[in-house]
């Protein structure tokens, strides 16, 4: 989802299908939030939360022999300039300059759909993402990419009975989907990956083909890209 300098945010997306109203939908939920951080003093960090497990967030070190794990908004997880906390039901993933969050939630009707959980995630720039000399890519991140423009990618139209789910957000992203697939949940080497760069343009958006409108948000700081 999200691949910048020193940070990188990956997802585990599965299979679901669910019940939307009267239809029948075969689908996918992201079902795993995996980070790779940086730290200002070198120390690189990786952080594992799935909806799986009722164990908490899990964090492992480099030179540990296990993970810190934990699960209570009254615990924080501090190395240099990252910050890892519950507040409330969300899991808060926070350097100086990104806000990531993933919160488990229930799927949509959940009356239809009880005892699926799925994750709901937040990306925030905390400074000028746009102007970066290493510009943020990844299916979200890319979006930092200074034009104020917000470009529409392929939704899916069936509302049969049943359907299944096609889209794979064609269109508004640079590449294809597979483009962003990781070899491994930690993994943040792929096509547009920026976790090492020194320099790195913004996509280019003249080759996208989706419908483009004016974006409700203002430019990097404080853009908030929620799924």
């Amino acid at each position: 989802l999200l691949s910048a300098k020193n940070v990188s945010m990956n997802v585990r997306i599965a299979d679901a299908d669910f019940a939307w109203n009267k239809r029948t939908v075969h689908g996918t939920k992201m079902s795993a939030a995996y980070w790779v951080v940086r730290t200002v003093k070198d120390r690189v960090i990786r952080i594992e939360y799935n909806t799986t497990t009722n164990k908490g967030v899990a964090v492992y070190e480099e030179g540990a022999t296990a993970p810190v794990v934990f699960a209570d908004e009254h615990e924080e997880f501090v190395r240099d300039n990252l910050h890892i906390q519950f507040v409330g039901k969300k899991l808060r993933v926070r350097t100086d300059k990104w806000e990531m969050s993933a919160t488990k939630s229930p799927f949509p009707f959940p009356h239809l759909n009880r005892g699926k959980i799925l994750l709901d995630i937040e990306i925030v720039a905390l400074y000028d993402a746009d102007s970066d000399v290493v510009a943020p890519h990844g299916i979200f991140g890319q979006a930092y990419d200074g034009d104020k423009m917000a470009i529409d990618g392929a939704v899916d139209s069936d509302r049969g009975t049943v359907s299944t789910t096609k889209a794979q957000a064609e269109g508004a992203i640079e590449g294809t989907w597979t483009d962003y697939k990781m070899e491994s949940k930690f993994s943040t080497s792929f096509k547009y990956t920026r976790f090492d760069a020194t320099s790195a343009k913004h996509r280019d958006v003249s080759k996208l083909a989706g419908a483009r409108h004016a974006s409700s948000q203002s430019g990097g700081k404080g853009l908030s890209i929620a799924v």
